[in-house]
């Protein structure tokens, strides 16, 4: 079963469940989506093809190529994009988006103001608070949950830092959070590291109380202690990159197109 209709079925079984609702906007999030277009995209210009419920438009996206020509054909035009790309795109142009109409698993229809709340909590950034910790503690309450979803979150970067750990800090009598250890991270991938936690955190219904991130060269001296008692995120082993000789059709550019 694909990751999206997995979290589709989880939301479905537990209507009530605001953490299942969480994570289903976190895994399309990171989905790459099949949007239907009119016509093959010119100029970095794309222009959905959309239905008309009750006055409002609704483009149209699919989770794989076969779930689109299952609704459409095989002669449709398409781009692909990620979920969080086309939900930005679709709130400039006030649209909503019907995911997988047709099919059997998945459908959703979601209106523009759910398109709305999805980018709002996509484009949340995190505070800068300066703070100095006084001691580190052990993290045994962080929830293994959220300890797998930041090892899949943070999977794409590996090779960009040198070590993740969790831990407790005390920085002072009264105040205590949660800190996650980015260790030998290069300069460039911080910011885009530390919003993806953020968005972790964001699609998660868990009460974890503060959460903080910090950054540590990898011979800190802190560290020695973050290692002794924290819990370390594992990641495979940076592997070589092979170059992929599988073209995938009307593929968007890295500069995300426009809707028109």
């Amino acid at each position: 079963m694909k990751k999206l209709n997995k979290a589709f079925k989880e939301m479905s079984l537990n209507p009530e469940s605001n953490d299942a609702r969480l994570n289903y906007y976190g895994v399309l999030a990171d989905t790459n989506l099949f949007l239907l277009l009119e016509h093959e995209p010119s100029n970095e210009i794309l222009e959905p093809k959309s239905i008309e419920l009750d006055g409002n438009r609704f483009a149209l996206a699919f989770d794989c190529e076969e779930n689109l020509s299952e609704f459409y054909g095989e002669a449709a035009e398409f781009a692909q994009v990620t979920g969080r790309v086309l939900a930005k795109m679709l709130s400039e142009e006030k649209i909503g988006l019907g995911i997988n109409l047709g099919i059997s698993e998945g459908e959703l229809l979601l209106p523009f103001d759910v398109i709305e709340w999805f980018v709002g909590l996509l484009d949340e950034t995190p505070n800068f608070i300066p703070n100095t910790p006084q001691k580190f503690l052990p993290s045994n309450t962080f929830p293994e949950v959220i300890l797998e979803a930041l090892q899949q979150k943070l999977k794409p970067a590996v090779g960009l830092f040198i070590e993740i750990w969790v831990c407790g800090v005390e920085y002072s009598e009264d105040e205590f959070s949660h800190l996650i250890c980015l260790i030998g991270a290069q300069k460039s991938a911080e910011q885009a590291m530390i919003k993806s936690i953020k968005e972790v955190l964001s699609f998660s219904d868990l009460n974890l109380g503060n959460i903080d991130v910090a950054h540590f060269d990898y011979n800190d001296d802190a560290c020695r202690k973050i290692r002794d008692i924290g819990i370390k995120l594992e990641f495979p082993e940076v592997q070589e990159l092979k170059n992929s000789t599988r073209e995938i059709k009307n593929k968007t550019t890295l500069r995300p197109p426009k809707l028109r």
